[in-house]
Order: C-alpha cells, then structure tokens, then sequence
C-alpha cells in the first residue's frame, strides 16, 4: 500500500503502472510511475529511516520518511528484494521479488 500511495502522491499526471509475474520460484511485483522521479545522490538512501529525498514536501505529502524502509525491512524479513531505478522528471519503478512459499499457485 505505501509503495502504491508515494506514486500516487508523485505523479501529478501520467501513468502508474503495477505488474505481478512469476519467474522460476520468485514472485514479483513491480509500480511503476511517470512521475517527478528521485535524484541519483538520494537513491542510495531511500531505505534509509527518516529519510526524505524532498524535505520542503514533509508537512504538504505526510509521512516521517519511514514508509520505504519498513517496507524493505518487511520485503527483507520474508527472503525477498527490493530494488529501485528512477530517472529525474521521467518517474521511478520500485521492483519487490519475494520467494515463492512451497505449495502457493499462481
């Protein structure tokens, strides 16, 4: 749901864009958004807690800056991955590839 609501607060138009797919014993989802994009010296940070790539948006969007990192502690905890790419003024795709549970159809 957080990975859903930032791309939704940071596309002010365009598109967002989610995908869900199997490959080999890995489940994965991918968001991906045409919007205001995250600079390349914020990327590495973004799982950072209390981190924000814009802080003059902190009152205006909400949030502490803890969104992303309990999501990768969360992705983490169940064996997975997150991974993401972003290019500034054309958006950001966040990619979660989680185990496949023994047993589990898709």
């Amino acid at each position: 749901m957080n990975l859903c609501d930032n791309a939704l607060k940071y596309t002010s138009r365009g598109s967002i864009t989610l995908s869900l797919k199997k490959v080999g014993t890995q489940i994965e989802l991918a968001i991906s958004d045409t919007g205001k994009g995250i600079p390349d010296e914020d990327l590495p940070h973004i799982f950072d807690r209390f981190y924000r790539v814009d802080k003059s948006h902190s009152s205006a969007t909400g949030g502490s800056g803890l969104g992303l990192a309990i999501c990768h502690w969360i992705v983490s905890a169940h064996g997975g991955k997150m991974e993401v790419t972003s290019e500034l003024g054309k958006g950001t795709t966040v990619q979660v590839s989680l185990p496949e549970k023994s047993g589990q159809k898709i």
